[in-house]
């Protein structure tokens, strides 16, 4: 029996299809795609809203990343769009392509079942890859799945002209090459497309609560040191006209008197037992003059909070969107003498100076500034940690003085190699393994060995940050 040729025949006769149907499978595929990627950019907006920072704002996406999400987006879209572009151009019979020719039916299958697998598999893998990712380092984990997702997009792309090359037998690899080059093309334009205002919204959200930029510093607490009442916070930043001002954690303006209420409040809302964790703490521009900042410190001391937490960079990826670094300092007393009582001012509340109570052996000036001098010698600032160890015991006052350029910066500087120094004297002392002792401490804080915290109490003792303060 003879068969007739269009029962075997796998030429595709772009001829024989109308322009109509050509222009309307390409405008559904291109209408696709633009739908396919808005999902996207949705879907990244979604989970860009549902993971706040510590200020309760949704992260910033840089424009590097967003660019290259944008991209590898626009690529799958495009992808999708043509294979339904596809489907359609080749769903009605053509004489080259009837119902009886098998290759006919595999060109459909494969572009349809592209997009369909392709979402399966992403839901499988890539969703749970990129939502754990994104749930502990945020958006810049993008870096490290660089390389995976070219190749996801080179696959898909081949996948899509698997079926199609048994079919294009003439001018096969200049259709080819002609269709990477338009299809390259559409991908950069539509990355261009911003479906939201995203631009709008994030220059919002920081004007509410714009991000401080926190000083940087060599030291930050232990981990264990970290179980506080991590409120009130209260911030010191430059506002929208260059002015220095302190602010509540919701970022409104207050002023200093307000401090002793927000404070009585504070004490009203927590526990009695958890008294003794309840540290103020301050997140403040680096760059304002360290003036500020004793200000607020002895308002916090005239109302009862004799200890401050500095809030500091973190540089970690994995936590920087959780929480800045800690120190956690004790106010000095002498904060009295450097703002004395104004004739205006009433009585301030008794205190102890501590500090004048000491017999203390020796007191070793320290000028705070861009230049460190160290008792009348500059010291470089990598050599700030070595100086302090030399001096550091329970009897050494350490007294910062200040000047009117002296920054925050400047100040946690000398504060950070100074506690550092503190900890690289504990370690070097410790009877018992003192890594090993913070370990047990931060695993359990209610623990009862004796003999680590005696030890503990030993070393603090012996290594004191005693420090007084005044301008000049």
């Amino acid at each position: 029996m003879k068969f007739n040729r269009v029962f075997y025949d796998s030429r595709f006769n772009i001829k024989s299809v109308s322009k109509k149907r050509i222009i309307l499978s390409i405008s559904i595929g291109l209408a696709s795609a633009i739908f396919i990627y808005s999902f996207f950019t949705l879907f990244r907006e979604y989970f860009r809203m549902m993971n706040l920072d510590f200020e309760n704002r949704p992260i910033v996406i840089s424009d590097v990343n967003r660019n290259f999400h944008n991209l590898f987006f626009a690529a799958i879209s495009l992808i999708f769009g043509n294979s339904i572009a596809i489907g359609l151009l080749i769903s009605s019979p053509q004489s080259a392509l009837s119902k009886r020719n098998i290759k006919r039916g595999r060109i459909i299958n494969d572009q349809v079942f592209l997009a369909f697998n392709f979402i399966y598999w992403f839901g499988k893998i890539w969703v749970f890859l990129g939502v754990f990712s994104f749930l502990t380092i945020g958006f810049d984990y993008i870096e490290n799945l660089m390389i995976p997702a070219i190749l996801l997009v080179v696959v898909l792309y081949l996948e899509s002209w698997k079926t199609l090359i048994q079919v294009l037998k003439r001018n096969r690899w200049k259709i080819q090459m002609m269709h990477f080059g338009t299809l390259t093309i559409l991908t950069f334009g539509l990355s261009q497309l911003n479906v939201f205002d995203y631009k709008s919204f994030d220059e919002n959200m920081l004007v509410k609560k714009p991000t401080i930029n926190v000083p940087k510093s060599v030291f930050h607490d232990e981990l264990y040191k970290k179980r506080y009442y991590d409120k009130p916070v209260f911030k010191i930043d430059f506002n929208h006209k260059g002015q220095v001002g302190l602010f509540n954690e919701q970022y409104d303006r207050i002023e200093l008197h307000d401090v002793y209420y927000y404070i009585q409040d504070w004490h009203d809302e927590i526990p009695r037992e958890y008294e003794y964790k309840s540290v103020p703490r301050l997140r403040a521009n680096k760059s304002i003059p360290i003036k500020y900042v004793k200000e607020f410190e002895f308002s916090l001391y005239n109302s009862g909070k004799f200890q401050i937490i500095y809030e500091v960079a973190n540089n970690e990826e994995l936590t920087n969107q959780f929480y800045n670094n800690q120190i956690k300092y004790s106010i000095s007393p002498s904060l009295h003498e450097a703002f004395p009582r104004e004739p205006h001012e009433p009585p301030r509340p008794p205190y102890f100076d501590y500090i004048n109570e000491l017999n203390s052996s020796d007191t070793i000036f320290v000028n705070v500034g861009e230049t460190v001098v160290f008792d009348n010698r500059i010291v470089k600032p990598n050599d700030l940690v070595t100086e302090f160890q030399r001096h550091i015991d329970s009897l050494t006052v350490f007294e910062y003085v200040y000047k009117d350029d002296t920054t925050y910066q400047d100040y946690i500087n000398v504060l950070s190699a100074h506690s550092e120094s503190v900890l690289k004297l504990k370690k070097r002392n410790s009877k018992i393994d003192y890594d090993q002792m913070i370990n047990e401490i931060y695993n359990n804080q209610f623990s009862s060995n004796e003999k680590h915290r005696a030890e503990l109490r030993r070393l603090d003792e012996k290594f004191q940050i005693i420090i007084t303060e005044r301008f000049e």
